[in-house]
């Protein structure tokens, strides 16, 4: 396939799913034990409100448990009247900074796949499993953006909308498994991309982020799920073989 080409229907399958302002999320900091932030979540009652400072403390705790992790997302919402599903699964490291993930989005009946590679300052791209991939020269770099945004910049979002009794503990819940505390957060366009929200987030007794749940409206919804915190990864570029001849 022809540069051109594969740079059209990059950008048509980026495009997609750029527009529902997908989140990832990644951590940063040691990979020592975090202070359990979570063990006090069964001596609150359900409704209760945090302190800034507490849910704040909640947020970093979370951060500092995954210097790695393994996501899983589900997508889904209404964008120009047509129905945008999709799904990823993708690895993701603070320090070196590094991510790779794999997302299959339908559009109304029309389905493609991204793939991402990012090392350092370089990302790289294929769609529908070709062999090739495109290095990002930066045309597509606000989309990837988008698709992929810093976890830097994610958490900063969300302890943007983090004040005195905006976050609510609403209970003890189990997720794949695990015991953990619910607690929302009341959001705005900084973490949606557009219009008002809610950010639910499950944390476990060792203060980890297992789960995130963004609604926005009534169509708009985004689902990441986090496990196998702190474990090693083995991130690399694409071998120069497989890399587009762009000239």
């Amino acid at each position: 396939m022809q540069p051109t080409q594969n740079r059209r229907r990059l950008a048509a399958a980026v495009l997609a799913f750029a527009a529902t302002s997908t989140l990832a999320a990644c951590g940063s900091g040691s990979a020592e034990k975090p202070e359990a932030a979570a063990e006090a979540a069964p001596g609150l009652e359900a409704g209760s409100k945090l302190s800034e400072a507490d849910a704040k403390k909640l947020l970093e705790t979370a951060v500092d448990a995954m210097p790695t992790v393994h996501v899983t997302m589900d997508i889904k919402a209404v964008e120009g009247g047509k129905n945008v599903t999709a799904d990823s699964e993708g690895d993701f490291q603070s320090e070196p900074a590094a991510f790779q993930s794999k997302m299959t989005v339908d559009e109304a009946g029309t389905t493609s796949t991204v793939e991402l590679i990012s090392v350092g300052e370089s990302t790289y791209m294929r769609v529908d499993d070709e062999k090739q991939w495109m290095k990002d020269d930066g045309m597509l770099s606000g989309m990837v953006t988008a698709m992929m945004p810093s976890p830097f910049a994610l958490i900063e979002s969300i302890e943007g909308e983090v004040s005195d009794d905006s976050t609510t503990y609403v209970g003890q819940e189990e997720i794949a498994g695990t015991d953990a505390a619910r607690y929302s957060i009341a959001v705005g366009q900084a973490v949606t991309g557009e219009g008002e929200g809610t950010l639910d987030g499950w944390v476990d007794s060792d203060g980890k982020l297992v789960r995130v749940l963004l609604a926005m409206g009534e169509n708009n919804e985004i689902s990441v799920d986090f496990s196998n915190h702190g474990e090693k990864l083995t991130i690399a570029e694409p071998p120069a073989a497989d890399l587009m001849d762009m000239g």
